[in-house]
């Protein structure tokens, strides 16, 4: 697959030399930016070149007539340039929050459907195999229903005093890093969240200017409700980045932990069931991708195969409302229906 990479800043570039050369499906026949800073970034790191790096996706696609574009901007431009690949008849893979608003996020899916393409979301927490196995555990309930979950997440950002453009975020916990956990609840207990009651606050002396630490509960249906607890400041033992889980079922209490750090974060799965008093640590499969080359594998193989990817914006947009609904409930202090935000 032909593909055009919109957005060379940092992450954007992260994507360029990690994952993208994990997928030998896709061929980057063309790059984007419309800043020229982040395009010679990009080019002095030999991950383009001056002749299929543009300043628009428009012109990146008529130049070389790719099959879909990956979007890797930050927030401010997913809606243009996914817009604008999809009036020109092109699949888009778009980086995480899908878009500023679920009513942008619906104009994308319309636009979508309407033309017969793909857009779908890379929530690449999901392509993990801990969560994986979980989900499996939920699916089939081995070991009987599910009737209570906590999740805590625990980082230190900026340790080593030195400032970053993700410290300046307005909603750095609920939008830029819950969002994952979010999603996650839903894959995992294959269940819609229906409300949330949420608190954030930030300490005085952090280097965050939007809220840091919250924590709040997640109501999936009446008959579960799940504890959630998040920090970017705290000085606990660091969790990995999907969070500690812990979760009860009628016969079993099931803990699990997902994603560290680096290219292979994978091998700090883990899931410990525990049973009449003893811990047995399920065996994982790995599965040949994991992490952002998973969801960019998916997004492939879905187009190839006629059918809508795992992550498609349409399954995403339970996330985003879920993730909006929680910054307005720390906004007014009260639970927020998830159903008024779709």
């Amino acid at each position: 697959m032909r593909i055009v990479q919109v957005g060379l800043g940092g992450f954007g570039r992260d994507w360029a030399e990690h994952v993208i050369p994990l997928v030998p499906e896709v061929e980057v026949v063309a790059t984007a930016d419309l800043l020229e800073a982040s395009r010679l970034q990009a080019i002095d790191a030999g991950l383009t070149t001056a002749d299929r790096c543009f300043a628009t996706v428009e012109e990146a696609i008529e130049t070389t007539d790719a099959d879909a574009v990956l979007v890797t901007a930050s927030l401010v431009g997913h809606v243009p340039a996914a817009r604008a690949a999809l009036q020109a008849g092109r699949h888009v893979l778009i980086e995480k929050p899908f878009a500023p608003s679920v009513a942008e996020a619906k104009e994308l899916i319309a636009l979508a459907a309407a033309r017969g393409l793909v857009v779908a979301v890379s929530q690449n927490y999901r392509f993990f195999p801990a969560p994986r196995a979980v989900a499996a555990l939920v699916a089939e309930q081995t070991y009987g229903p599910l009737h209570a979950v906590g999740i805590d997440f625990r980082q230190f950002s900026g340790a080593d005093g030195i400032a970053s453009p993700h410290h300046a975020l307005a909603e750095p916990l609920l939008v830029d890093m819950s969002i994952h956990h979010f999603d996650l609840i839903r894959f995992v207990l294959d269940r819609e969240i229906s409300g949330v009651d949420v608190r954030t606050w930030d300490p005085d002396w952090s280097m965050f200017t939007g809220p840091s630490e919250g924590c709040g509960l997640i109501e999936c249906g009446d008959d579960l409700t799940v504890s959630y607890r998040g920090s970017w400041v705290s000085r606990g033992p660091r969790t990995t980045w999907s969070g500690e889980w812990r979760m009860d079922f009628a016969d079993a209490e099931v803990w699990w932990t997902s994603r560290g750090d680096g290219p292979e974060g994978w091998r700090a799965d883990e899931v410990r069931v525990r049973r009449a008093g003893r811990v047995r640590k399920l065996e994982l499969d790995t599965g040949p991708r994991t992490d952002r080359a998973g969801s960019l594998t998916e997004f492939v193989t879905a187009i190839e195969q006629g059918r809508q990817p795992q992550t498609s914006g349409r399954d995403n947009l339970g996330s985003l409302a879920t993730t909006y609904a929680a910054v307005e409930s720390a906004r007014t202090r009260r639970q927020v229906s998830v159903a008024d935000w779709l």
